[in-house]
């Protein structure tokens, strides 16, 4: 009997993801609440009529909001990503909200290296996958999951876990997964350096030098960052 020719592999099915590009991070929120301590420190300072401290504090919490605020009126908006078997496509989701961005097409060939993380909001019971592509061009994007699905979302949308799945099988033909930053002998090393620090704010502290507090905080922010972090980074390992 003559042999069957071999059937072709059937081609991967296009998979489409609600993103965002340069989605606001923990350290956004970090520098929104230390913005507000540190007015907080301000007012208190006043109060007490120690009016040089209380002007530096104020200065440097207005400092912090503003740059939280730049960063929040930077955010791109929603984005849909479309993968297929050679190329990301991403376009804006809402057209009436595009602000100037325009479609483009990324070939897969032109990746050079990602990385892909998860990350847990637990006071939002929401979990986000992260993707950042590094190209051949020098950019650098950084692609997030909506953090709300909307009415409109096309249907059979997935995570960009699904995604970062399929680069991820492409093997030595494809680009190259960096480490996450937590998972590094350098964030470890920042752990050790923020535990000092929160104790060395602490001492500052009871001493009765509440800029102190200078340390505490981001020493304290940082660990729980890292903690976060870990265990997210452990998961997409």
């Amino acid at each position: 009997m003559p042999r069957r020719p071999p059937t072709p592999p059937a081609p991967r099915p296009t998979l489409r993801s609600q993103v965002v590009i340069n989605p606001l991070g923990l350290w956004a929120g970090g520098m929104f609440g230390l913005g507000v301590l540190l007015l907080l420190i301000a007012a208190l300072k006043a109060a007490a009529g120690n009016e040089q401290r209380a002007v530096t504090a104020g200065l440097l919490g207005l400092v912090l909001l503003l740059l939280t605020w730049r960063r929040v009126a930077r955010r791109n908006c929603p984005m849909l990503l479309t993968s297929s078997a050679d190329a990301l496509h991403l376009e804006p989701a809402n057209h009436r909200r595009a602000h100037g961005l325009r479609a483009e097409t990324i070939p897969l060939a032109s990746i050079v290296a990602y990385a892909h993380w998860l990350r847990v909001l637990r006071f939002r019971a929401f979990a986000q996958y992260h993707l950042r592509l590094e190209l051949a061009d020098g950019r650098v994007l950084h692609l997030a999951d909506q953090p709300r699905s909307a009415a409109d979302d096309p249907t059979g949308t997935v995570r960009l876990d699904a995604v970062a799945r399929r680069l991820a099988r492409r093997g030595k033909a494809g680009p190259r997964r960096r480490q996450s930053f937590y998972l590094t002998q350098t964030a470890r090393a920042l752990l050790w350096g923020s535990w000092g620090a929160v104790a060395a704010g602490l001492a500052l502290v009871g001493l009765g030098q509440d800029m102190g507090l200078f340390l505490v905080v981001p020493g304290a922010t940082y660990w729980a960052l890292y903690s976060l972090g870990r265990g997210s980074a452990e998961i997409t390992a």
